[in-house]
């Protein structure tokens, strides 16, 4: 762990060495503090439904573990996005997990494959960006090439997936073939049935087309965001440009980095918003305003569920360093 994080903050110095190169950071300060305040408190309601979507999508997830309501869900949720921002390695994933395991009274590890049929579904919504703005835009080949590579593994992830929900005694005699303790087998394999229970909403059509439709819903949500922050300084960025820059900002989460995606999201952003044609001293506080607005708004609203549910950072660290996801049930 400690050498990916090495690596992520190595990323992280050189993406920002890269994005800032022959930038004024006082020409670039004072071009922040023009943003436009009722831009910014629009964008602020935009994201909040956005996670709002994100939030009934998990409940239709979760529905075949335990029906939660999406209230209730909300602050676990926000408490695993502020996770993601402070610490390394998507940790607020695991953190999530736990914290659902022990609200909910369920298995952290069903918990963990429903996060995981999450990520997968934003992945397809993503991609589903991509398809499209390559319609209107040509992206350079190798982010065309990163497209491929990420519908490929997309694609072979759900393969995986289907086969886990469908055919859950080939995984189950799969793990048994691998010699192994007899004690670590059925660990593994109580891992295995909990995470399988987690991802069943794959096979349930009425299920995982609406948590589909929400998905799109959300990343557009994150277009709009966008697109609404960036008038906020006045930037003359059409919609349709502003899913073009949502796909290199979702390619630069993708990387190692350090913990809230610092310096990768500023160079991808920079590189998009030059390729549409925008100068980098009018893109890059624009690409700061974005990344600033989404880190603190997560960061707000997951301190104020950390408060709700009677938690703390300590907590979040604790729960980070040692993740319990019942495999020793």
């Amino acid at each position: 762990m400690r050498k990916r994080l090495f690596l992520g903050v190595l990323v992280a110095a050189v993406s920002l060495y890269f994005a800032f190169r022959g930038m004024s950071l006082r020409e670039t300060f004072f071009t922040l503090l023009t943003a436009k305040p009722q831009w910014l408190l629009l964008a602020g309601l935009i994201y909040f439904c956005g996670f709002c979507i994100r939030t009934l999508r998990w409940r239709y997830l979760l529905e075949p573990i335990k029906k939660i309501s999406a209230g209730e869900l909300f602050p676990v949720l926000m408490i695993g996005f502020l996770a993601n921002n402070i610490l390394p390695l998507r940790m607020g994933e695991f953190v999530r997990a736990d914290l659902t395991g022990r609200k909910f009274k369920i298995s952290r590890s069903a918990s963990l494959g429903t996060i995981f049929l999450e990520r997968l579904l934003d992945m397809l919504a993503f991609l589903t960006t991509f398809a499209v703005s390559a319609f209107a835009f040509a992206f350079p080949p190798k982010v065309k090439s990163a497209a491929e590579t990420l519908a490929a593994l997309c694609l072979a992830a759900a393969i995986g997936i289907v086969v886990m929900a469908i055919k859950t005694h080939w995984v189950e005699s799969l793990a048994d073939f691998f010699p192994a303790p007899a004690a670590l087998k059925e660990r593994a394999l109580h891992f295995l049935r909990n995470f399988t229970q987690g991802i069943s909403g794959m096979v349930k059509p009425n299920l995982l087309l609406s948590a589909l439709a929400l998905s799109l819903v959300a990343w557009l949500i994150e277009g709009t965001v966008l697109y609404v922050i960036a008038h906020a300084f006045a930037l003359p960025l059409a919609y349709a440009q502003a899913f073009f820059l949502l796909f290199f900002l979702g390619l630069a989460v993708t990387l190692p980095q350090a913990p809230g995606y610092v310096g990768t999201m500023e160079l991808f952003g920079v590189t998009a918003l030059h390729s549409l044609g925008f100068p980098k001293d009018t893109g890059l506080p624009v690409i700061l305003a974005i990344h600033g607005f989404e880190f603190l708004f997560v960061c707000i609203v997951g301190i104020w569920a950390l408060w709700k549910e009677g938690l703390s950072f300590q907590t979040l660290f604790r729960q980070s360093q040692n993740p319990k996801l019942d495999i020793n049930q």
